[in-house]
């Protein structure tokens, strides 16, 4: 294990500004599509999403918008959550545009059975388990606390209720896990 340093998040940040097509850190309540979004899934989850503006990080194409209070975040936090979401950027990469809003947004449903989001996001949640491994060990990754807030993430309201099956979504942690052991070992 590598424990962290702040000048790791100011070395990742320096590093998305400085590329040719620079990745932009944004706040989000500032921004009219946010808002807008902020709306529509508190309208779909029936409330059930209403910290959208306020909690979460979202990232379309080569912007990161962070919720107020992003400053406060503290900076080990900061950084796995940019390294989550710079998964995201690589996936509008992959898939440009279109590609991403009809994988994340319709297929197959946009709630309960949202196969192609559930698949983008446990990409992005495996990144989340690396790097928490790698800046506060493999004990941190393996935590409860973290496996509980992950199966919530894919069950619950903050992406609409996309997978419902908790059991699935623990087996995808737990073969992450093994992989992360194994590497420790070797």
């Amino acid at each position: 294990m590598r424990s962290f340093v702040p000048e790791q998040l100011e070395a990742l940040v320096a590093q998305m500004a400085s590329q040719t097509r620079p990745i932009k850190i944004v706040p989000k309540a500032n921004d009219r599509l946010q808002r807008a979004i902020d709306w529509a899934l508190r309208v779909v989850t029936l409330g059930g999403q209403d910290r959208y503006l306020s909690e979460y990080v979202t990232t379309l194409g080569r912007t990161i918008y962070v919720p107020e209070g992003w400053g406060e975040t503290p900076p080990i936090e900061q950084y796995k959550i940019l390294r989550h979401e710079l998964v995201h950027v690589a996936q509008f990469e992959r898939y440009g545009w279109v590609g991403m809003v009809l994988v994340y947004g319709v297929v197959f449903l946009p709630m309960g059975l949202a196969w192609g989001r559930a698949r983008l996001e446990w990409e992005a949640y495996a990144e989340t388990l690396r790097v928490t491994a790698e800046v506060e060990g493999l004990a941190a990754a393996q935590s409860p606390r973290l496996r509980a807030s992950i199966v919530s993430r894919f069950t619950g309201p903050d992406y609409a209720y996309m997978w419902p099956f908790p059991r699935q979504v623990a087996g995808w942690i737990d073969a992450e896990l093994r992989m992360l052991e194994e590497a420790s070992r070797g």
